[in-house]
């Protein structure tokens, strides 16, 4: 089965995302309609390791009672948080795991292959790079109170001499980074290559 595959680590995740994607806890009032999500504030970041930005890392924000709130940072390490695909989360105390699967090609395995129901390709061969008391959801001391008005929240990885690798290139950026070929040259003298073009069907 694909779960005896994963780790233990990798399965909570799964099993983590699920709940943000599919429902909402008991911090989150029920309506005869569902969940109540009004209170939600907004709540953003930045991640670095070791000082610098870290790209692809998944940011859970993990309160007393069911209803993590998830970010994923871009390039510049910056995330906002979402709670059941709506942006912000509800006021309170969290505790917080940042997390950062990379595939054995070395490709970041964001919210989307962590979420899905079936597991990529890239989620079977991943590998957690951080250490654990920063992304095990059950060891990490990380933690951020979100007050009525949201919070904005930076998280600084420690790990000296721990190195991300960089994902490999795509084929079309290898095509983009050789560059187009030198344009041809053309004299004062010489005609348009349009005119050539039509004197040359003559």
């Amino acid at each position: 089965m694909i779960l005896n595959r994963l780790s233990r680590r990798q399965t909570l995740w799964t099993v983590v995302l699920a709940v943000v994607s599919g429902c909402a806890g008991s911090d989150v009032e029920e309506t005869a309609d569902g969940p109540d999500f009004s209170n939600l504030v907004p709540v953003s970041g930045v991640v670095t390791l070791n000082g610098e930005p870290l790209a692809g890392a998944v940011v859970t924000f993990l309160p007393p009672q069911w209803s993590p709130g998830v970010g994923e940072t871009n390039a510049k390490g910056e995330y906002s948080v979402s709670s059941s695909g709506r942006p912000g989360i509800s006021p309170g105390e969290y505790k917080v795991a940042i997390s950062l699967l990379l595939s054995a090609e070395g490709e970041p395995q964001g919210l989307g292959p962590r979420s899905s129901l079936a597991q990529p390709p890239g989620m079977l061969t991943s590998k957690e790079m951080l250490p654990r008391e920063y992304a095990d959801l059950g060891t990490s001391k990380l933690t951020a109170k979100i007050s009525p008005k949201g919070g904005h929240f930076a998280f600084d990885v420690k790990a000296p001499g721990l190195v991300i690798p960089a994902p490999p290139a795509s084929p079309a950026k290898e095509a983009d980074a050789e560059g187009d070929p030198p344009a041809k040259s053309v004299s004062p003298g010489d005609p348009p290559a349009s005119a050539a073009n039509n004197a040359s069907a003559f």
